[in-house]
């Protein structure tokens, strides 16, 4: 009985210094990312950095984090972040951010509040550290004083996966309920000020793959196969399918088939958001009208998202260059 005691003293103690050293190597490496950052000109910076969580979790806490980047303007801050990880699975990592986060935009500073606001990121053990997944979420979002015409949702969940079945590929998903807008322009429109629901699932495949090395190898994206998309917004309904594919020259090419459920409200609409002019909308409502017509449902309308030779277009309308993908030098 005393030799089981011992081992277990000697056990203990050998999984105490384990913790230790582990916490003070999550630490270490935390500080030295923030220290990364700023060598490159990002404004980086914290208030207190902790480690909790002993015996069996690494628990980083981050007080006050803020990040900034002084060539675009853009910035982030928040009260506080948290990282979890298991001592015995350090490569599956679990996130929580809080309420009060604040983005810094060319066009101002928009607040999210909201809960659950959290994510996963597992990775596959190994010295390349490859994403196998990451998911993040949140409920009872919402962004003040707005970003464009979003005002918040009440849920919003986005995935991306490896696909092993793919060089570089990657499943990615995305659902959202209960998106808030603008009321002004959805009442201007004939719509409610919120979109009920939508998703999209989809299959990327990128020049390299989402590691450790991604810095340096720079994944761009090569290809987009569109499975299934859908946005339920009051009587408007809308689907899109379709495949898209980096050219010889690095533009996106290929075509994303769209089709609209009681299209007749989408003049209106883009009116309402300022896309058109309203002496314009009657014009294109003839247009759209042939469209329809043709398809054979007057009421569903039909419209190809083409790319090609370096530009895009929806339908009849001419939307500018389309998409670089090829994989840009740093000079």
């Amino acid at each position: 009985m005393r030799g089981l005691i011992w081992v277990t003293v000697v056990l203990a103690g050998l999984w105490g210094g384990w913790w230790l050293v582990g916490s003070r190597g999550v630490k270490a490496a935390a500080e030295e990312w923030f220290a990364a950052q700023a060598a490159r000109g990002i404004e980086a910076g914290y208030a207190d950095m902790t480690v909790a969580g002993f015996p069996n979790r690494f628990d980083l806490t981050v007080s006050e984090p803020e990040l900034g980047d002084p060539a675009t303007g853009l910035g982030w801050r928040a009260p506080f972040a948290q990282v979890f990880a298991m001592t015995w699975k350090p490569w599956h990592l679990i996130a929580a951010l809080p309420g009060g986060q604040v983005f810094r935009l060319p066009g101002g500073e928009v607040t999210l509040d909201g809960t659950r606001m959290m994510g996963s990121l597992l990775l596959v053990p190994g010295s390349d550290l490859a994403l196998a997944e990451a998911v993040a979420e949140g409920e009872a979002l919402a962004l003040a004083p707005g970003l464009g015409g979003m005002r918040g949702a009440e849920r919003v969940v986005v995935s991306i996966r490896a696909d092993q079945t793919r060089e570089h590929g990657y499943r990615i998903g995305a659902k959202l309920s209960g998106l808030g807008l603008d009321a002004v322009w959805a009442a201007g429109a004939g719509l409610p000020a919120e979109i009920a629901e939508g998703y999209l699932d989809a299959t990327a495949d990128l020049s390299a793959a989402i590691d450790r090395h991604a810095a340096e190898t720079r994944p761009a994206l090569q290809q987009l196969d569109l499975t299934a998309s859908r946005l339920v917004w009051g009587e408007l309904n809308l689907s899109a399918t379709g495949q898209l594919a980096a050219d010889a020259a690095g533009f996106a090419a290929g075509q994303i088939d769209i089709r609209v459920e009681n299209w007749r409200l989408l003049p209106p609409l883009l009116v309402a958001t300022g896309t058109i002019t309203a002496d314009f909308a009657p014009t294109l409502t003839r247009g759209l009208e042939v469209m329809a017509e043709q398809g054979g449902e007057p009421e569903v309308l039909t419209l190809p998202l083409v790319a090609r030779d370096g530009t895009m277009s929806l339908g009849p309308l001419p939307l500018g260059a389309a998409p670089y993908w090829g994989v840009r030098s740093d000079g």
